[in-house]
């Protein structure tokens, strides 16, 4: 009887432990570990595709941004992507940090030739 007990209660103990530290640990820590790992420090980058290319898994755009050229891949929503975004489009996305390739960034904007 015990170990039947014993059993439930690791189970139970165990979901807790899991469900408080989804819900509660991202905001206990963040500012313990904001300087190493900066979780809601994005920011925008904006610049003008230059170039597009479909493949069967994955959308490949080229940015010509202010910081320079970056490669973004999509592997998610690539339909969509590939709809709402064309040659000679400015497109905003929000990243981490500046990086020259970059996978599955945030859309933040759209505007054709440069305007709404």
């Amino acid at each position: 009887m015990k170990a039947w007990l014993s059993l439930i209660g690791g189970f139970l103990l165990g979901f807790l432990t899991a469900v408080v530290t989804n819900l509660a640990a991202p905001d206990l820590l963040a500012s313990y570990t904001g300087q190493f790992f900066p979780i809601d420090q994005m920011e925008s980058v904006g610049g003008t595709v230059v170039k597009k290319q479909r493949e069967s898994a994955r959308l490949l755009l080229t940015l010509s941004t202010s910081k320079g050229v970056l490669l973004a891949t999509f592997t998610k929503n690539i339909d969509e992507i590939d709809l709402l975004i064309a040659e000679g489009y400015a497109a905003t996305i929000k990243l981490r940090g500046y990086a020259p390739f970059v996978e599955n960034p945030l859309v933040e904007r759209v505007e054709v030739g440069g305007k709404e």
